[in-house]
């Protein structure tokens, strides 16, 4: 037994030696003719967000000159809905102060919430305090909004009362 494992390892050897020869010495001289082909395409990688809700909206592309080929891809972000998901969240979790002043940075949302009689909160101040607030911050918002002869009326709300005046670094002792 041990000797025709012996020839039969020798001949396999042998063999793997001529074929592996052939090849090392023959003429490794390819021919191919391209005429009638068609040019490599730039192919343009897919790519998916993998569900539909997701705030990024894929993009990908290619280009072919016949000569030279490009392509590739990128995910765009869209701001808004982000905001949106965050807004919800915070509703979600009981804070919903933080999730209206969060979609109140939409320039729109706080002309519509001002012209809604409900001001945006600005530093914990909600109602007519935050409108006050508001208008010793911007006031040409307010102007924009309602026009250049526009005066936002002090509340009857006395300071001891107003709890919820925004914060002010100037107060701080």
């Amino acid at each position: 037994m041990k000797d025709f494992v012996w020839y039969l390892s020798v001949a396999l050897g042998a063999a793997f030696f001529l074929l592996v020869t052939e090849y090392a010495f023959a003429d490794n001289r390819t021919v191919i003719e391209y005429k009638g082909q068609p040019v490599p395409s730039a192919m343009a990688p897919s790519m998916s967000a993998f569900s539909q809700d997701v705030c990024a909206v894929p993009a990908s592309g290619g280009l072919n000159t016949g000569v030279f080929a490009v392509s590739g891809g990128t995910v765009i972000t869209d701001d808004n809905c982000v905001r949106l998901k965050n807004a919800k969240a915070l509703h979600d979790m009981g804070l919903k102060v933080a999730a209206v002043s969060l979609l109140c940075k939409h320039p729109d949302v706080w002309d519509a919430m001002e012209m809604s009689g409900s001001p945006c909160p600005l530093g914990g101040a909600v109602g007519d305090a935050a409108r006050e607030a508001w208008w010793e911050l911007e006031p040409a918002r307010f102007k924009k909004l309602y026009g250049q002869n526009y005066r936002v009326k002090k509340s009857q709300v006395k300071d001891e009362e107003a709890t919820t005046y925004p914060y002010s670094p100037d107060n701080v002792e």
